[in-house]
């Protein structure tokens, strides 16, 4: 009995959504064709407006890494490098506070939140992410990130024998 009922209310929820679409075409057949072109007209001008104020509050938008993104170290002793940072500015607003560090394999913190690159030969990184939607791939896109590479290499040999 309740499936019934059930499919007797879908029945008359369906005439009824059908008679209002039904309506809706002939409200909108019965409209001035100088109204559906200003309503055509102004839908386009919003649309115009809304990507001219987007870009133009977007137009210094940047995420970049304050100094060098690419270090060159002779192996032998640890490096210290102290965090220059990054600025990530969106729609005018600072974002820089908000980034995330992730150092790779090797890498490690002194006692003063510094990075100490190994004195092994190899390549290190540190990849930078800003947890804010335009930056991390929640608007859509992918998240961004930007990486400083430590490239540790071996020491030069004269050719001496010592």
């Amino acid at each position: 009995m309740a499936k019934k009922n059930d499919d007797l209310l879908d029945e008359i929820k369906e005439r009824g959504e059908r008679t209002a679409r039904r309506r809706a075409k002939s409200k909108l057949k019965k409209l001035h064709t100088a109204t559906k072109a200003l309503a055509a007209l102004f839908l386009l001008v919003g649309v115009v407006i809304g990507v001219c104020i987007c870009t133009f509050l977007s137009k210094n938008d940047r995420f970049v890494l304050k100094g060098k993104t690419q270090i060159s170290l002779d192996a032998g002793a640890p490096y210290v490098y102290v965090e220059e940072g990054c600025t990530a500015v969106c729609f005018g607003m600072d974002c820089s506070a908000r980034f995330k560090v992730e150092a790779s394999r090797g890498i490690t913190m002194d006692e003063n939140g510094n990075y100490v690159i190994p004195a092994e030969e190899g390549v290190y990184t540190l990849t930078y992410t800003v947890d804010h939607p335009k930056f991390n791939g929640k608007l859509g896109g992918e998240q961004l990130k930007r990486i400083r590479v430590f490239t540790v290499n071996a020491g030069e040999e004269d050719g001496r024998n010592g």
